[in-house]
């Protein structure tokens, strides 16, 4: 049976229902970035060629249809079921109601990434094949739904604008301009629906009567499919190529991306040949014509790989990551192309990413031996500057001379050592401000006004950043229905509170009642290990438990994710202790966080 996951949408809703009158009213944007903002507007269903189309400017990604002779495919089905609902009328509406005259055959997610699969149920129906990469699952519970899930939604929430969304720019009065591989965005409730087949290596299938190549492969994620029509000279992608300069990371947060992959991916992407690719981000979403289509592809995969093999030159003759950004500079091919412009990836953190992907953080000079922490250097700071008063007065005459970055690093330094300090507090938040409009790069002006509004106080105060606890208990109830034991165990152990666990050495069974014990995904029971500060699960040489828990997979999942508490669990018959009491169980319970 489908089931639908609904997301953590009610904190991201929250914002945007708030925030329509900041302070100041409007922040000026940089052209390069307004430009690109505006080109999604107005909305539009394009046909790329026939039965082939692409609607961009709907939501966050661009959903693509391929009809078929007694069907549909949809590509990416969108981030939200208002938001798939949004593209599937503009559908209708452009295609002689096209939903209503032939079923959808199948989805195609390309990649696990939350705008592409949630709006799944707005298209399927009960015969709707889902397809999807073979890791797509576990990439969604390791990358997303995992032992990171505050600190990426945090990120996530911040990168994408969503602070803002309430004040988009309009007649160069507002904020929100997007973040370049996406303009509006629609969020609700997600409609995702797990896949019903998957993809190892390639898949050569045809769905009705349109042949398909499904080619698995890995760039920004692990679990990418490229999605080619032979007989159409079709690529459909995202997660490999978008229009603006690679990010090899991203400021949301994400896992060690390596650059080589890319390109081979992207080598492989060339040799099909394409007459048409289609980027599922992307104001621009369609490129046309084999000479175009080649140029595009391979002016991103030399931009990738003349990063990477540079920085690594460097690295190799001894120079630091700072010392590579001054002295690396891109071919005027690549620097100049519209298509590489620094409007979502920056050549200065992709130097920083490849360099700790292939070195890790020590630099090799040995003054990097010692990190210091943001308080010690903030200490010696001003010290050197002859106290915290003089180091304000650095930071002000730093804004003056429009050394913006400085004045807000010297800023923050005084904060760190008073953090009540009125004249680095304006000082800190003007850095901000004049940093979000003089950059083209979308993901660094987001960042900067999230964290203006956050310092300001102008988003909801209940907005758990930082509390972790409060975050996982928000996951939505479809993705902890999905959750596996070994993401909700791994969220479990980060959850310990050290400072109650350090001198604890406790041994707990697990029994579930609703697993059988002989499936193969799942265990039906489990032996948890509270050993000095870490939880370790099935170690080889535990001792006997010390009391066993008998529960249902849900309930425990509920538990651990601070959605059930554990004495309404006791009460209930939810849980049943064996071996041990009730406040052994609840203090168990309690070294968690």
């Amino acid at each position: 049976m489908k089931r639908s996951l609904c997301l953590a949408l009610v904190l991201v809703l929250a914002f945007t229902a708030t925030v329509s009158a900041q302070e100041p009213a409007s922040v000026p944007v940089n052209p390069t970035l307004l430009e690109k903002y505006q080109e999604f507007y107005p909305p539009a269903v394009i046909q790329v060629t026939d039965g082939v189309y692409v609607a961009r400017g709907y939501n966050r990604d661009n959903p693509a249809l391929i009809e078929g002779v007694n069907g549909l495919i949809v590509v990416d089905p969108g981030e939200s079921i208002p938001a798939a609902q949004a593209a599937k009328d503009a559908f209708n509406a452009e295609l002689d109601n096209i939903f209503d005259r032939k079923p959808v055959k199948a989805i195609i997610y390309t990649h696990h990434h939350d705008c592409h699969i949630n709006g799944a149920s707005v298209f399927a129906d009960e015969h709707t094949e889902i397809i999807a990469h073979e890791n797509l699952m576990s990439a969604l519970f390791d990358e997303w739904y995992g032992q990171i899930y505050p600190s990426r939604l945090e990120g996530g929430v911040k990168m994408a604008g969503l602070m803002f969304m309430g004040a988009p720019v309009q007649d160069g009065e507002g904020w929100y301009t997007g973040y370049v591989l996406a303009g509006p965005q629609l969020m609700g409730p997600s409609g995702f629906l797990p896949p019903t087949r998957t993809v190892k290596g390639e898949l050569e299938t045809t769905i009705a009567g349109v042949q398909f190549d499904l080619i698995a492969v890995a760039g920004e994620t692990h679990d990418i499919i490229l999605v080619w029509l032979p007989e159409k000279r079709v690529l459909i992608e995202i997660g490999v190529l978008y229009e603006a300069f690679p990010a090899l990371t991203t400021m949301r947060g994400s896992g060690q991306r390596n650059p080589l992959e890319y390109v081979e991916t992207l080598k492989l992407a060339r040799s099909l040949n394409p007459e048409y690719l289609v980027a599922l981000h992307g104001p621009n979403p369609v490129t046309s014509g084999e000479e175009d289509v080649r140029e595009y592809l391979t002016n991103f995969s030399d931009a990738i790989q003349f990063l990477n093999d540079q920085t690594v030159q460097y690295l190799n003759r001894g120079f630091t990551p700072g010392e590579i950004m001054d002295l690396l500079v891109l071919p005027p091919h690549l620097a100049s192309s519209p298509y590489l412009q620094e409007t979502y990836g920056s050549k200065e953190w992709d130097i920083y990413h490849i360099f700790r992907y292939y070195r890790g953080y020590y630099t090799g000079e040995v003054r990097d031996l010692f990190p210091q922490s943001a308080l010690s250097e903030a200490q010696m700071s001003a010290e050197l500057a002859g106290g915290v008063e003089a180091l304000a007065a650095k930071a002000q005459s730093a804004l003056e001379a429009g050394n913006l970055e400085w004045a807000l690093r010297l800023a923050d330094d005084v904060l760190l050592l008073e953090p009540e300090n009125s004249a680095a507090f304006q000082t800190k938040a003007a850095a901000i401000i004049a940093l979000a409009e003089s950059t083209m790069n979308s993901q660094a002006r987001n960042m900067l006004l999230s964290d203006y509004l956050l310092m300001t106080g102008q988003v909801p105060t209940d907005f758990p950043f930082g509390d972790s606890r409060a975050l996982f208990s928000r996951i939505g109830a479809g993705a902890v229905q999905l959750m596996p034991m070994d993401t909700l165990h791994r969220i479990m152990a980060v959850s310990l509170n050290a400072s109650k666990s350090t001198e604890t050495d406790v041994t707990v069974g697990l029994r579930f009642t609703d697993l059988p014990s002989n499936q193969d995904t799942e265990s039906d029971f489990y032996t948890l290990q509270v050993r000095k500060g870490i939880l370790e699960v099935d170690p080889p040489s535990a001792g006997d438990s010390e009391l066993v828990i008998t529960t249902d997979s849900l309930t425990w999942k509920q538990l651990v994710l601070a959605q059930l508490d554990a004495e309404e669990a006791v009460a209930g018959e939810k849980v049943v202790i064996e071996g041990g009491t009730a406040e052994s169980f609840y203090a168990f319970m309690d070294l968690f966080e």
